[in-house]
C-alpha cells in the first residue's frame, strides 16, 4: 500500500499541479508540506488538524484554501518578491479576532475597542506570513479567524491553529506560489 505522501508526490508529478499539500504526521502537533518533490515539516494547532468549530479551539482547519496575500516587516525581511499581493506590517497593524466586531477576521490599521492581535511583534513569528482564505468571504462569526502560514520559534512546538515554518521555507514557498495556488490540508 502506498502512503499519503507517495500518492501526493505521484499526483503532483503526473498532473504538474502547483498546489501545496499538508499531511499529518504521527505527531499531533506537526505535519509535512509537500511541494515540488520536497517535504518540509511544520507545526500545526495544539489540537492538531481537524474540523474547526469555533474561535480559539486551537485546531488547524482541514480543507482547501487559497493563499490571499503576504504580510511582512520590511525592517526585518526587506522587500520581498512574490506574485501575491503584499501588505507591509506597520506598528499599528492588527488582525481583529473579536466576533462582536464588524471587522472580525480582518486586517486593520487602527486601534479599536475590539479584541485584536498585534502583528508588529517583538518576536519573529510574524516577520513574514501568508494569509489563507479560511472563514473569509463570507466571514461567519465565532467560526475562527486568522489562519496564517507564519514563522516558528524554537520554544513553541504547536500553534493556535495556524501553520508555522522556519522562515527560510516561507521564502522558498514565495518563489513557487502563484495567485492560483491553493493549500490542501488533509
Amino acid at each position: 500500500l502506498l502512503n499519503k505522501v507517495v500518492i501526493v508526490e505521484i499526483f503532483v508529478i503526473l498532473f504538474k499541479v502547483s498546489n501545496l499539500y499538508l499531511l499529518n504526521t504521527k505527531s499531533k502537533h506537526s505535519a509535512y508540506l509537500v511541494f515540488q518533490k520536497k517535504k518540509i515539516e511544520c507545526f500545526v494547532g495544539e489540537k492538531s488538524v481537524g474540523n474547526k468549530k469555533r474561535e480559539g479551539d486551537k485546531v488547524t482547519p482541514r480543507g482547501t484554501f487559497k493563499l490571499l496575500n503576504v504580510h511582512y516587516r520590511y525592517d526585518k525581511v526587506g522587500n520581498i518578491k512574490t506574485t501575491l499581493p503584499k501588505i507591509q506590517i506597520k506598528k499599528n497593524s492588527l488582525w481583529c479576532v473579536d466576533p462582536s466586531s464588524p471587522f472580525y477576521n480582518c486586517y486593520i490599521e487602527r486601534f479599536t475597542k475590539f479584541r485584536c492581535e498585534k502583528l508588529f511583534r517583538k518576536d519573529s513569528l510574524y516577520d513574514i506570513f501568508i494569509t489563507l482564505d479560511y472563514n473569509i468571504r463570507p466571514t461567519k462569526k465565532f467560526r475562527g479567524s486568522a489562519i496564517f502560514i507564519h514563522c516558528c520559534d524554537r520554544e513553541t512546538r504547536f500553534t493556535e491553529g495556524c501553520l508555522a515554518f522556519e522562515k527560510k521555507y516561507i521564502f522558498e514557498l514565495l518563489k513557487i506560489i502563484k495567485p492560483t495556488t491553493k493549500i490542501i490540508i488533509f
